[in-house]
Formats: structure tokens, C-alpha cells, sequence
């Protein structure tokens, strides 16, 4: 823990010294939620959240705020289950107040005036490739939904528990869709943020904002913090701030193009 402890020191620092700003907003559940830059680029424009679970706090609220088209993408069965019962509650009022957790109940959700033009949802592990497959690591605790591709929720256990699902890539989505501009990416892929930003460096996908989670910090391990120390000066050299570290390992990071 002593580790953790002074890397999260040195990322407040570097916020402190690098970047002021109030136009921070969240939205969403304590567990799902997100801090975000309010800017006009987001109204009626698109976002791709990546990894949804069974919260979807965030992406709803921001539809409902900015009438924004969101991209899902998360092929763990229990989101599936999720987002299909979403789907079917479509044009309804929230009845229901959100739980603590990472579960929602589908009458939480303030549904009204969302249309299925709004959400699209990808049934596939966003990675650095496409139509592979790859074993889909269950986590530890069967209560909880998050599947990894690198299995850190398990050590790096090669014996874990999996599910085989196919990949798709950021490059691949964007091509797809013909998107030539993304206001907002959310990666909360558990351990695959790091060859996902990668590959979206490399082929020059620059989201205005980026707000990920270096899942592989939680496990307080040398490999962990190489690896996202290692992408976190990536996006520095290729010219994103890092505006806020909340919930850590949750980041904020703004493309400093942004206005």
C-alpha cells in the first residue's frame, strides 16, 4: 500500500502543477459514475463507453443531458442480460431511487426520452485487434461482474476461470461507424486500458476527453505500475493533461487541443 500511496502523491501532483480547471462535472452512480469537462463539443455528438457491467449510470445521464448518441461495448454476459432489459424499458420514467454497488436495478434509470437510436451496443471485448478470441477471465468473486482479458483480478493466474468472447478495436469501431471525432471515450475494461490506448495513439484516435481505469494499480504490483506509468507518458508525449485522478485508479485526461 505504501506504493500506491506515493504514486497516488505524484499524480496529484503533477495535476496540481500542470492543470487548473472548473468546469469539472459528474454524472452517475457513486460506484459508476465520472468526473467529466463540460464543453459544448458534447452536445449532440457522440461518446464510446467501453465496459458497462451492470451500471450505466454514467452513459444514461449523459444522453439525457447532452442528447448524445452513446457506443456500448462490453460481451460479459451479465451486461448483455443489462442492457437488453434497458433496451426494453426504453421511453419509461425512473421508479426507483440507485443502489449503492455496481448493480442497478433497470427502474433506476430515467429511460423517457431515450430512443433505441441512442445506445448501440457492441457485444465484444474492445482490444488492440480485432475478431480474435480471447479467453475472458471470470473475476474472484462471483457476486461481481467485470471478466478480464489480462486476468488481473486473478494474479495472472493461468489456471482462472473464462469465457471465450471476440475482440474489436477502437481503430475498427471508428472506421465502422465513420466517426470523425470523439468528445468522449470511457475505458473501464479491466487491464486491457493499456494495449486499447495504445493501439488508439498509434493510429492517432485522439479523444478530446479520455477518462480510464488502470485497473492493473489495484493489485499494488511492480508489473501494474510499469505498465501504466509507461501508457500515462504516452498520452503526455502525444499531448493530453491529466486533469483528475478521483476513485483511484480512475484518470481524467483532456487532449490539450480541447477549448
Amino acid at each position: 500500500m505504501y506504493l500506491t500511496s506515493l504514486y497516488i502523491r505524484l499524480f496529484k501532483f503533477i495535476i496540481n502543477k500542470i492543470s487548473k480547471t472548473k468546469k469539472l462535472f459528474y454524472l452517475g452512480t457513486e460506484y459508476g459514475g465520472w468526473h467529466f469537462i463540460h464543453n459544448e463539443n458534447l452536445q449532440n455528438s457522440l461518446m464510446i463507453s467501453a465496459g458497462v457491467g451492470e451500471d450505466i449510470s454514467f452513459d444514461i445521464e449523459m444522453i439525457n443531458k447532452y442528447k448524445i448518441k452513446v457506443i456500448l461495448i462490453d460481451p460479459t454476459p451479465r451486461s448483455i442480460e443489462h442492457i437488453n432489459k434497458v433496451s426494453k424499458s426504453l421511453g419509461k420514467s425512473n421508479t426507483k431511487e440507485f443502489l449503492d454497488g455496481g448493480s442497478q436495478p433497470i427502474e433506476a434509470y430515467n429511460l423517457k426520452d431515450i430512443n433505441k437510436n441512442d445506445i448501440t451496443f457492441i457485444k465484444k471485448a474492445l482490444f488492440n485487434k480485432s475478431n480474435q478470441i480471447v479467453k475472458f477471465f471470470e473475476p474472484p468473486n462471483a457476486n461481481h461482474v467485470s471478466h478480464s482479458i489480462s486476468n488481473w483480478q486473478n494474479d495472472f493466474k493461468k489456471e482462472s476461470k473464462f469465457i471465450e468472447v471476440e475482440t474489436i478495436s477502437i481503430s475498427d469501431i471508428v472506421n465502422f461507424y465513420n466517426i470523425d471525432n470523439i468528445p468522449l471515450l470511457k475505458l473501464d475494461i479491466e487491464g486491457a486500458e493499456i494495449e486499447v490506448v495504445n493501439d488508439m495513439l498509434k493510429n492517432k484516435i485522439l479523444p478530446k476527453q479520455l477518462l480510464v481505469e488502470f485497473d492493473e494499480l489495484y493489485n499494488n504490483s511492480l508489473k501494474g505500475y510499469l505498465r501504466a506509468t509507461y501508457i500515462f507518458f504516452k498520452l503526455l508525449i502525444n499531448g493530453y493533461k491529466l486533469i483528475k485522478t478521483n476513485k483511484f485508479p480512475n484518470f481524467l485526461f483532456v487532449f490539450t487541443k480541447l477549448n
